[in-house]
């Protein structure tokens, strides 16, 4: 009886230390001390800086605007980026007298996409998106959403921004 009881003891003795012990688990990477940072994905930006195009009245009036809306579209545009910020500044072309020559708002880049909101949009929608392209010196700009703002498409879209 007592070599019974002595090996339920051991048998308990086994089950308890073999349940006990940690369980290796396949596929697993072995613990570091010190965790490794995701490495950043960057996400491609226009540089900040100033940005110039030319519009002309009679480009504008060709393109079927009238005359009060080529005058105050027309002239020279300068486009400031600075971090999460744009400002336009437009010289009124010759002859012409512009209303709000200084607008401006945010601006989110996305790969290739630019999406830019307006603070005061004058009639326009606030926010719309420009797919844009770089070569160092020259930034060109192709509508995807500002098809409500034929204007300001126009001057946006027609002839690469020099920077400056």
């Amino acid at each position: 009886m007592k070599k019974i009881v002595i090996s339920f003891i051991v048998v308990a003795l086994l089950v308890t230390a073999c349940s006990s012990k940690p369980k290796h688990t396949p596929n697993m990477p072995p613990p570091t001390d010190t965790p490794v940072p995701p490495t950043p994905t960057p996400i491609p930006r226009l540089p900040d800086g100033t940005y110039s195009t030319k519009v002309t009245q009679q480009e504008l009036t060709s393109a079927g605007m009238d005359e009060y809306t080529a005058c105050e579209n027309a002239g020279t545009f300068e486009l400031t980026l600075s971090g999460a910020r744009w400002d336009i500044i437009q010289d009124a072309a010759p002859g012409c007298t512009v209303l709000n020559p200084k607008f401006g708002g945010s601006v989110m880049f996305f790969s290739d996409r630019v999406t830019f909101h307006d603070d005061e949009p004058f009639g326009c929608n606030a926010d719309f998106t420009y797919k844009w392209g770089f070569d160092g010196a020259r930034v060109r700009f192709t509508s995807v959403d500002d098809a409500d703002c034929e204007q300001r498409a126009y001057y946006m879209s027609t002839h690469p921004w020099v920077k400056k």
